[in-house]
C-alpha cells in the first residue's frame, strides 16, 4: 500500500492538554474556593449565615457578569485577530477592554453605594439574616473593582499562550480568599459576615494587581496602545462577551426566583439547602466550563486561520474528556449528600432530608447541562452568539422559571430541585432541533455548523515525525498535492524545499530526537500565493531570529544555509508563539 501524508492528533493533544488542565484547575479552584468560603460561613454563623449568603449571591453574580462580558468577550475577539495574524488589532482590543473595565469600575461602585438600601430591600430577608446580608453587601461593593479587573489577566494570559499563569491566579485568589475568610471570621479577628466580604474583595484585588503585572511585564504582545474611537470593535467585544454576561445575569435571576419560591413554601428552612446546591453546582459546573473554556482560545485561533479540520478534532477530544468527568462527579454527588450536609453544618432534620433529593436531581441535571454548556461556549467562539445566548436563556430562565413555579407549587422543594434537571433536558432537545433546522436551511454546514463548501480545495494538513526520513518523504510527496491544486512548478519547488530545510532545522534545535514527536504542517493556496504553516510543541525556537543572529558567523554558515535559501525566496516569513508553542508562517 502506498504511503500517504496523514494528520494525527499529537500537536492538538499537547495544546488542548495544556489548556484543559489549566482551565479545569482554574474553574475548580474558583468554585472550590467559593464552596469552602461558604462552608466557613456556615461553621461560624450557622444556617443564618448560609441563608444570608444565598440572598446576596445575585449581587456578586452581577459583578461577574460585567467582568465576563468585557474580559472574556475581549479575549474571544482577540483570538480571532491572532488567527488572522493581525496583532495591531489584537492590542486595540486589549486596550479597549482595559479602559472599558476602568470606567465600569467607577460607575458600578458609585451607583451601588448610592442605592444600597433599595438593593437590600430587593434581595429580601428579615431580622438577623438581613443584617448579615447588609454587612456582606457593603464591603463587597467596596472591593468590587478587583472582581471586575481580575477578568482581564485571567482571559488575556490564555491569549498569550500562558494558561498555566491564569490557573495560578485562580489558585491564588481562591487560596487567599479561604485563608483571609477564616482569619477574619475566627475569634482572632471576630469580624463576622463583614470579615467574609472583606476577605473576598481583598483577595480579588491583590490577585488582579499581580495578574496585570504579568500581562504588562511578562508577555510578548500585551501593551496599551493609543485608541482610535471604534464603535465596531466595542460592539464586537460586547457581542462576544454577551453569552458569559447572559449566563451570570440569568443565574442571578434564577437565584432570586428560587430564593423567593423557597421562602414562600417553607420559610428560611430551605435556604441553607439551596446554598449547598449552589456551591456544589458551581463546583461541577466549574469543571464543565473549564473543559469548554479550554476550547475557546484554540478554536478562536483556528477559526481565524479557517482551519475547520483542527476545530473538529479538538472539539471531539473535549467532548470525550468532559463527558467522563461529568458522569464521575455526578455519581459522587448523588452518592454522598449527607457528607455534604455535614461539611456545610446543616443540622436541621427537614433540611438534611431535603438535601438528599436535591443532590440526586442536581446530579441528573449535570448529564444534560454538560452538552448544553459545551455547545454554548463553542457556538460563542465560532461567532454564533445568538445561539449561545438561546441555550443559556432556555436553561436558566425560559424553561427553568415556569418549571420552578409549576413544580414548586405542586411538589414543594422537591419540585424545585426537579426543575433543574427538567430545564436542562428540555434545553438540550430544543437546541438539537434548532441546529438541525439551521443545517436544513444551509446544507453546506456540518454538525459543528462549519462551512464545508470552502474546504478541501487548495489545502492540506498533515503531521511529520521528527526524523530525517519522514521529512524527506513529506518534502517529496507534497509535490503531488501542489500539482493537483494548480500550484506552479516554481512555488512547488519552494514549498518542498521549505519543508525539507525548515523541518530539519526544527528537529535539530527544537525537538528531542530520542522521543517520538510530530510537527504539524498546513498548506493553503490563496489566490496566487501559497501559505505554509509549521507548528510544533518543542522548546521555543525562532528560526528567523536564529538566522539573523548567525548569518555573519562563518562557523554557522552550514546551519543557517537552509533558512537563508527560504528567506531569500519567500514573500514573508514570520515566527510567532501561538498557544505558547512554535508557529512559523511562510508565504510564497
Amino acid at each position: 500500500m502506498e504511503r500517504e501524508l496523514k494528520r494525527n492528533n499529537f500537536f492538538l493533544k499537547t495544546v488542548y492538554g495544556k489548556y484543559v488542565i489549566a482551565s479545569v484547575l482554574s474553574m475548580l479552584a474558583a468554585s472550590m474556593g467559593g464552596m469552602i468560603d461558604t462552608v466557613i460561613v456556615g461553621r461560624f454563623l450557622g444556617e443564618t449565615g448560609l441563608a444570608a449568603m444565598s440572598l446576596v449571591s445575585p449581587v456578586y453574580l452581577f459583578y461577574y457578569t460585567i467582568g465576563a462580558v468585557i474580559g472574556m468577550g475581549g479575549s474571544i475577539a482577540a483570538n480571532l485577530y491572532i488567527g488572522k495574524n493581525d496583532y495591531e488589532a489584537y492590542r486595540q482590543v486589549f486596550s479597549l477592554s482595559f479602559w472599558m473595565t476602568a470606567v465600569v469600575c467607577v460607575v458600578t461602585t458609585s451607583a451601588a453605594l448610592l442605592f444600597i438600601e433599595p438593593l437590600l430591600s430587593l434581595l429580601g430577608g428579615e431580622g438577623l439574616v438581613k443584617e448579615y446580608a447588609a454587612d456582606y453587601l457593603f464591603w463587597y461593593i467596596i472591593g468590587g473593582s478587583g472582581t471586575l479587573f481580575i477578568y482581564l489577566p485571567l482571559n488575556f494570559l490564555k491569549c498569550e499562550g500562558k494558561p498555566e499563569d491564569s490557573s495560578l491566579l485562580f489558585l491564588m485568589s481562591s487560596g487567599l480568599n479561604v485563608a483571609l475568610t477564616w482569619l477574619f471570621m475566627s475569634p482572632v479577628c471576630g469580624m463576622g459576615m463583614k470579615g467574609a466580604s472583606i476577605a473576598t474583595g481583598l483577595s480579588m484585588s491583590l490577585t488582579a494587581m499581580i495578574g496585570l503585572y504579568l500581562l504588562f511585564c511578562r508577555t510578548c504582545n500585551i501593551r496599551l496602545v493609543k485608541m482610535r474611537p471604534t464603535v465596531r470593535m466595542m460592539g464586537e467585544i460586547l457581542v462576544c462577551g454577551s453569552p458569559n454576561g447572559c449566563n451570570n445575569l440569568l443565574n442571578a435571576l434564577k437565584i432570586l426566583l428560587i430564593n423567593g419560591m423557597l421562602l414562600r413554601i417553607g420559610g428560611a428552612v430551605y435556604l441553607p439547602v439551596f446554598s449547598l446546591v449552589k456551591s456544589v453546582s458551581d463546583m461541577v459546573t466549574g469543571v464543565i466550563v473549564g473543559v469548554a473554556s479550554a476550547l475557546m482560545p484554540i478554536v478562536g485561533v483556528f477559526l481565524g486561520e479557517k482551519d475547520a479540520g483542527s476545530i473538529r478534532r479538538v472539539c471531539q477530544r473535549a467532548m470525550g474528556l468532559g463527558g467522563i468527568l461529568t458522569v464521575g462527579l455526578s455519581f459522587l454527588i448523588a452518592l454522598f449528600p449527607q457528607m455534604l450536609c455535614f461539611l456545610f453544618n446543616i443540622t436541621e432534620s427537614s433540611a438534611r432530608e431535603g438535601s438528599r433529593g436535591a443532590m440526586i436531581c442536581l446530579a441528573v441535571s449535570f448529564l444534560f447541562a454538560f452538552p448544553n454548556l459545551m455547545m454554548s461556549g463553542y457556538f460563542n467562539t465560532i461567532r454564533r452568539s445568538m445561539l449561545s445566548n438561546l441555550i443559556l436563556s432556555l436553561r436558566l430562565f425560559i424553561y427553568l422559571g415556569p418549571a420552578v413555579l409549576l413544580l414548586g407549587s405542586f411538589a414543594g422543594a422537591k419540585g424545585i430541585w426537579a426543575s433543574l434537571a427538567a430545564a436542562d433536558m428540555l434545553t438540550l432537545g430544543t437546541v438539537l432541533l434548532v441546529v438541525k433546522a439551521i443545517r436544513r436551511r444551509s446544507p453546506c454546514l456540518d454538525r459543528y455548523l462549519l462551512d464545508t463548501s470552502i474546504e478541501g480545495e487548495g489545502e492540506i494538513s498533515f503531521s511529520v515525525r521528527n526524523t530525517v526520513e519522514d521529512i524527506m518523504f513529506a518534502s517529496n510527496k507534497i509535490t503531488d498535492f501542489c500539482q493537483s491544486s494548480g500550484i506552479g512548478i516554481k512555488k512547488t519547488m519552494q514549498v518542498s524545499l521549505a519543508i525539507e530545510e525548515m523541518l530539519t532545522v526544527i528537529i535539530t534545535y527544537c525537538m528531542d530526537r530520542e522521543k517520538e514527536q510530530f510537527i504539524d504542517i498546513r498548506i493553503v493556496k490563496t489566490g496566487e500565493d501559497v501559505l505554509l504553516r509549521i507548528r510544533n510543541s518543542g522548546k521555543i525556537f525562532d528560526p528567523v531570529s536564529f538566522y539573523e543572529e548567525n548569518r555573519e558567523c562563518e562557523e554557522m554558515a552550514d546551519q543557517v544555509l537552509g533558512i537563508k535559501m527560504i528567506a531569500g525566496t519567500a514573500k514573508k516569513i514570520e515566527f510567532r508563539e501561538t498557544f505558547g508553542m512554535n508557529n512559523l508562517l511562510i508565504q510564497f
